[in-house]
């Protein structure tokens, strides 16, 4: 009899072990929510890949400008200090709806002496993210030593996990195990789920715009006067389009480039409404760019954070104007669902931000050959814009040989006398602006047509320019599968030896080439890309025949066939005259959206 009892003893003693079981789960099939009752969220609880699997953000705003008041208020911080200071970086939760949430599925008929504990055993992930805790409202930091009674643990925990940085090349591929371990006499149950962190990602011109950045501008015989004239004309144009768009702009420095030292980027991740969104403004990797600054200094605040990637050079291939982004695509089994990185580069010499932008395993950054132009940037050359097609999107390529044929056509048809430049020179303004370089280099040229055709080297540029463009084109087309009829020519002609300032970036193998091109006239590629069908192209000022600008009719002719309405404006002086154009001088915050 005495056997029989201890065997029913043991039998018991058996299945209350087997009985404790420790269960934490994650928004793991990313619908938004954390499904404790049912089994939604047990398949992919393990997965930490771009496909499937929970995902948590990077916490990196700035909420109240905390860290940018900061950084205004004092001796000026140092680049590494500049960029330690966000939401994430200390234990206080400052914006718990950027946080993704955890749970424990409840746990009955423990002892009264049972703990748990939720834990990140690899230190490297334990320093990069927050664990919180909800107690009576208030999110607390809960590290690997926090222990939880059984009366928490018979209820549920309900946490939050964010990150403290972004996924970075050799320090964090952003992946994280949380551990989930319960106690209850004897017995010990352990439970994990896997997350991964949100890459930072890049806009495309499939996203609606939201807000307009520009550097401002004054018209003091000592500051730049063309900015200023060039900040109103923008504005003007803003006005007229069928959108409404903020327009800020950047008063700490007088670095006109606004598309180069900033690239607007996002990182999201499932939420229970739809897509919750980060703002993440990525500054160009060029360490001794002042301007630079200014996204941690003025762009920083609730709902929008900075990075950046340290150790680059000045070198314009560094910029941000070297980065664009093709809509989202499907070839041969790769899925783009945020598009991809375009980048230029010079033969073997890369933008150093690459490796930081692969380390986000989404955008797969494709490099195209800028080498034949003197800055190098391939918002010189390419530009995409959404349709109503299959595809979604067509590609518009600067095209040197239709460029050069329009002005011969005109030289065929008796107008090689006509000045091939309309625009008339300036009366007013700081003829020392911008560069301090005398102002005789802003003077519009008065060359006839057949003139220009005629300077040196100028045939053969263009001839080379081409065959660099039809090598980009082929590797766009298999990387793609974009189809000749979906990649629009836009005429773009291109001229040699333009100077740049000392320290601006363009190294001297670059600068004063008599190989490498800038465009001759204002380049339409070059563009504001804004929602509505609306576009702000730089005027063209091409030969006037007949009364009509046959280069400006031309280019709104291509985009009409789009469904598009082009404004143009001028960016002669404060722009083009240094190789650049409206985009260049220009940045637009987009709407972030899934990337999942």
């Amino acid at each position: 009899m005495a056997k029989g009892v201890l065997s029913l003893l043991l039998i018991a003693t058996c299945s209350l072990s087997v009985a404790l079981k420790a269960d934490i789960r994650a928004d793991s099939n990313r619908d938004g929510t954390v499904d404790i009752h049912g089994r939604s969220d047990l398949s992919d609880k393990w997965s930490d890949s771009n496909d499937a699997g929970a995902i948590l953000l990077a916490n990196i705003g700035d909420t109240d400008r905390r860290c940018s008041k900061l950084a205004l208020s004092g001796p000026a911080l140092s680049n590494e200090e500049l960029g330690a200071c966000n939401d994430a970086s200390d234990d206080i939760q400052r914006a718990p709806q950027y946080m993704a949430p955890l749970r424990t599925v409840p746990i009955p008929r423990l002892g009264p002496d049972a703990s748990g504990t939720i834990a990140v055993q690899d230190p490297n992930s334990r320093s990069k993210v927050r664990i919180f805790r909800l107690e009576e409202s208030r999110w607390i930091i809960t590290g690997n030593e926090h222990v939880f009674s059984q009366h928490e643990l018979a209820a549920g925990l309900q946490l939050g996990i964010d990150a403290r940085d972004t996924r970075r090349p050799g320090v964090w591929d952003g992946r994280v195990a949380i551990t989930f371990t319960v106690h209850d006499g004897p017995s010990t149950a352990k439970d994990t789920v896997r997350l991964r962190v949100a890459p930072v990602l890049t806009h495309h011109h499939a996203q609606s715009a939201q807000e307009v950045l520009t550097t401002a501008g004054n018209y003091s015989e000592t500051a730049n006067f063309f900015q200023g004239w060039f900040v109103d004309r923008l504005q003007n144009s803003l006005d007229k389009t069928r959108g409404r768009y903020p327009l800020t702009q950047f008063h700490g420095s007088d670095d006109i480039w606004a598309q180069d030292f900033v690239e607007p980027g996002y990182t999201s991740m499932p939420g229970p409404n739809g897509p919750i969104v980060l703002h993440v403004m990525i500054r160009s990797a060029q360490d001794e760019r002042v301007a630079g600054r200014q996204v941690f200094e003025y762009l920083r605040k609730s709902g929008v954070g900075a990075v950046q990637h340290l150790g680059g050079e000045r070198n314009d291939i560094n910029a941000m104007g070297n980065l664009e982004t093709i809509p989202p695509y499907e070839l041969r089994g790769k899925r783009y669902p945020a598009g991809r990185i375009i980048m230029g580069a010079h033969n073997t010499t890369t933008p150093f931000i690459l490796e930081y932008l692969r380390a986000q395993q989404v955008q797969d950054p494709l490099l195209l050959d800028t080498n034949c132009l003197a800055i190098g940037h391939v918002d010189e050359i390419v530009q995409f814009l959404p349709v109503n097609s299959p595809r979604g999107w067509v590609m518009l390529v600067a095209d040197p040989i239709s460029g050069v044929e329009m002005l011969q056509n005109a030289v065929r048809h008796g107008h090689g006398g006509t000045r091939a430049f309309s625009r008339q020179n300036d009366t007013v303004g700081n003829p020392s602006d911008l560069f301090w370089i005398p102002g005789g280099l802003h003077g519009v040229p008065d060359d006839s047509i057949s003139k220009v055709l005629s300077w040196e080297g100028i045939l053969k540029a263009n001839t080379a320019i081409a065959s660099c463009m039809q090598r980009n084109i082929r590797l766009l087309k298999a990387e793609t599968g974009i189809t000749d009829a979906e990649i629009i020519r836009v005429p773009v002609m291109f001229r040699t030896g333009l100077a740049f300032a000392p320290g601006n970036g363009i190294g001297p193998k670059r600068n004063a080439s008599t190989t490498l091109g800038v465009s001759l006239y204002p380049n339409p590629i070059n563009g504001l890309v804004l929602n509505h069908g609306d576009i702000l192209a730089p005027t063209p000022w091409g030969p006037v025949i007949d009364g009509v600008d046959i280069l400006a009719t031309a280019v709104q002719t291509i985009y009409r066939k789009l469904g598009f309405q082009v404004s143009f404006v001028d960016n002669w002086n404060s722009h083009h005259t240094w190789g650049g154009e409206v985009h260049c001088g220009t940045n637009v915050i987009r709407e972030g959206k899934r990337w999942w």
